[in-house]
């Protein structure tokens, strides 16, 4: 590294941690009760914040984030740009082995990364990481990116668990089930996967790094019913239930064994329109904004485990870039108006929703009353609560194949450039409206060439303020995290998005 001109990030990154001190056996076996069924483990199509927590107990990366999102080293012992700002290299620590055996050196660290960005492959995050470009690796401890186009970010892309490091060998002889029963490096494993029902994390025997397994086992059980979750917690059938609802928060507190926390949250919840038809009219846009009463649907069927959206981007996501703006006022007889100038009378309109049940806090109740405040300015509206896999496939599909106008679909990414780029930049796979801005694209672009912290606050001040007037979503809430917790878990962490975080936690 020393032909290297190292670019350092010491503003975000909060560095290496130590090496693994003696730890005791593990012991003790958590049971966690989820919502949401996840449909894979394989990074490169995950979408869930409960399979980013297995993604991070079971695999590893590059660099990782902390609970507050701060950039951590873990297979990466150096790292630095060329002089030109052409190649971007990574050190990796030596005589790291998958949990079958296989070498975990530079070759199979460049093959995981070059299987992410192959068009074939269809990973959903392959356009938010293309200008990683091609990965190389020199030797056995070194791995180069020649990168297609400047990128001032490319740490906090590395951070991501989509940037998990899968055994490229294990999943061409896996193939589906490799998405089941990834074959990682992490402290742990998946010993067993029932679709729909549970899955089980076991210690991996071969772990050599900074974040050893303290239990036996962390068992999940899958509970899309709010009702189910808190019955699993009430009676001591699990130590963890995600998304405690608004109405059973006082019986969990009033509980001897268990209470509720409220981790911070960047969680930013929307209806996110698919642009084309009726909703390619920015005044239809506008009038479907206004007729929703943001703070009275927080407080009367979220009970307050929401706060009013003041800007796409959710708090934490990157707070020294962020912008927020008036809120959208609440104004039902004005989107009247502004239908009747779009040139549609009362009840000409009729748009369909796509919503889960069991996603988030409240949400099929929330997709009704939305679909009640569309019938109030007029707008036919038909809400679809669907299971999670049904909704994952549908806001999953390209806008040109959707049948239905919008999905409610909760956003939590660290880093602005990692948020914006995915969903605005035209034609990358995430951005599942189909939205389109020229100006977005040259600012998105300029964003990842610039390093300097006042530029880039500019630029990405400048897009935010674009997308919040183009109003490609109809712009909902940041949900408050809720979790219900057993007196008898310590050391569980959570990231701003939901994200698990297992490596300190011990059962009293």
């Amino acid at each position: 590294m020393e032909k290297l001109r190292l670019v350092r990030y010491a503003a975000v990154v909060a560095g290496v941690l130590g090496s693994t001190a003696a730890m005791a056996a593990p012991e003790g076996v958590l049971r966690v009760a989820v919502g949401a069924d996840p449909a894979t483990f394989d990074p490169a199509f995950n979408d869930l914040p409960v399979a980013n927590a297995v993604d991070l107990a079971v695999l590893e990366g590059l660099f990782r984030l902390d609970p507050k999102n701060n950039i951590q080293k873990n297979l990466a012992t150096d790292y630095g740009f060329s002089a030109d700002g052409k190649v971007f290299t990574v050190k990796i620590k030596t005589g790291k082995t998958f949990s079958n055996g296989d070498p975990l050196n530079a070759e199979a660290v460049a093959a995981s990364f070059n299987r992410l960005l192959d068009e074939k492959v269809g990973s959903i995050y392959r356009g938010l990481y293309a200008s990683l470009g091609v990965a190389k690796a020199v030797g056995e401890d070194t791995v180069e990116f020649h990168m297609a186009e400047p990128n001032g970010h490319v740490l906090m892309l590395l951070a991501n668990t989509a940037a998990s490091i899968v055994n490229v060998k294990a999943v061409a002889q896996m193939g589906a089930e490799y998405g089941r029963k990834p074959v990682g490096s992490g402290p742990y494993m998946v010993d067993k996967f029932i679709g729909g029902e549970s899955f089980r994390l076991v210690p991996n025997p071969t772990y050599a790094g900074d974040y050893p397994a303290t239990l036996k086992a962390i068992d999940f059980t899958v509970a899309p019913e709010d009702g189910a979750r808190m019955a699993l917690l009430e009676t001591g059938g699990v130590d963890v239930v995600e998304r405690v609802p608004p109405e059973s928060m006082p019986a969990i507190n009033a509980l001897k064994t268990a209470k509720v926390i409220n981790p911070p949250s960047m969680f930013s919840i929307n209806m996110e329109l698919v642009l084309r038809g009726p909703l390619k009219d920015a005044k239809v846009r506008k009038a479907l904004n206004m007729a929703i009463d943001r703070q009275g649907m927080a407080e009367g069927i979220l009970g307050g485990l929401g706060t009013p959206s003041v800007g796409m981007v959710g708090p934490g996501t990157q707070d020294e870039l962020r912008r927020t703006f008036p809120p959208i006022k609440f104004d039902p007889e004005g989107a009247k108006k502004l239908l009747a100038e779009a040139g549609y009378k009362p009840g000409a309109l009729q748009l369909t929703m796509t919503c889960p049940n069991g996603r988030y806090i409240k949400d099929a109740q929330v997709c009704q009353a939305i679909a009640g405040s569309f019938e109030n300015i007029g707008v036919k509206a038909t809400a679809n609560v669907v299971d999670r896999g049904t909704w994952s496939k549908v806001i999953g599909l390209d806008p040109a194949q959707r049948t239905d106008n919008m999905g409610m679909v909760g956003r939590a990414t660290a880093g602005m450039d990692y948020t914006l780029f995915r969903l605005f930049k035209s034609g990358v796979g995430a951005n599942r409206t189909g939205y389109s801005n020229p100006k977005v694209d040259d600012l998105l672009a300029e964003g990842r060439r610039v390093t300097d912290p006042a530029k880039q606050k500019e630029i990405y001040g400048e897009v935010q303020e674009i997308v919040w007037n183009d109003q490609p979503f109809i712009f909902l809430w940041y949900q408050t995290q809720a979790l219900g917790v057993s007196n008898k878990v310590q050391g569980l962490e959570v990231q701003p998005n939901e994200t698990l975080v297992f490596d300190k936690v011990t059962l009293k």
